[in-house]
């Protein structure tokens, strides 16, 4: 039994071959690729995996939707789930050529350019979004604002896998970040990291192998050095969610749990993220998480003299 967004990627797949709304227009293929490795930003890890799960889902898919008929080929759909390294860009752009060169009748020199549009689009994407954090949080720091900051995979900001959890706390005032959002530039973090820097307890800003030397998974790599940089910060909450069954979020539960719990940083704990959802409970918990918070901004305030 596969984890929550596995099931909800196969639940994806059937909309788009059955569900009217998304078959209105006529479309050829359904590309489903198994990403097996991530880029990354945290330095000094063991390796940058995908989780095994999400990059078997594709084949699973693929074996769900054909196990007694062929239901791409009566769709007339093709169906592509080859593999995809992003941490490798040789290998990406070669494996995207050997995927849609024939496909798409165009040139190697034309495949590898797109790749690198791609990445610069992504690149502009990211810088966009980090300003935008950048601008939240010197706000908080200014008004003794409390802002919440996301630890979870990237498919746990999707509101129909977190339950609209996010949204609850804006609905009450609070401001949300996501891992992505934190400022990643040595001269701001620095600010936050100097002391361990100076002892050596890391080389770098994005070393976390003083708290996780075992760091072989991407995502789970980032909600722990994200968990360091929200215990480093004091106008930073955390809301750590992880889905029912996740394997490689498993090992980092002890560590990101001790990283906040040594720092009094407010975080609430959601390691169940399910099919179900309870709503009445969620938002139970996150009402009595955010009275918490205005009693620790208090405190902040009250601290700073404002």
């Amino acid at each position: 039994d596969s984890c929550y967004p596995a099931k909800v990627a196969q639940s994806h797949v059937y909309a788009l071959l059955f569900e009217k709304k998304f078959v209105r227009k006529k479309f050829d293929y359904i590309w489903f690729p198994a990403i097996n490795e991530l880029h990354g930003f945290v330095q000094f890890t063991m390796g940058s995996t995908a989780c095994p799960i999400i990059s078997g889902t594709p084949r699973v898919v693929y074996s769900s939707f054909t196990k007694e008929s062929n239901l791409f080929e009566k769709a007339g759909v093709v169906y592509i789930d080859d593999t995809l390294t992003l941490a490798n860009d040789s290998l990406l752009c070669r494996q995207l050529f050997e995927t849609w060169g024939d496909r798409l009748k165009i040139t190697r020199d034309e495949s590898n350019w797109a790749v690198i549009q791609a990445w610069k689009s992504l690149q502009h994407n990211d810088e966009t979004i980090v300003s935008q954090g950048r601008v939240i949080l010197d706000h908080a720091e200014e008004e003794s604002e409390i802002v919440i900051l996301l630890l979870g995979r990237p498919y746990h900001s999707d509101p129909g896998i977190n339950h609209e959890v996010l949204d609850e706390f804006q609905s009450l005032g609070f401001k949300t970040l996501s891992m992505r959002a934190i400022p990643r530039d040595e001269e701001y973090l620095s600010r936050y990291f100097a002391q361990d820097l100076e002892e050596g307890y890391i080389e770098s800003v994005m070393d976390i192998r003083d708290v996780w030397p075992e760091n072989f998974s991407t995502n789970s790599a980032q909600k722990v050095w994200a968990a360091k940089f929200a215990a480093r910060h004091p106008n930073v909450a955390v809301v750590d969610l992880s889905s029912f069954k996740c394997g490689h979020d498993a090992p980092t539960y002890a560590i990101i749990d001790k990283i906040l719990g040594a720092s009094r940083t407010p975080h609430l704990t959601l390691h169940d993220i399910d099919a179900n959802k309870p709503g009445g409970s969620i938002k139970i918990r996150v009402k009595t998480f955010a009275y918490t918070l205005e009693q620790y901004r208090r405190e902040l305030t009250k601290e700073r003299g404002i």
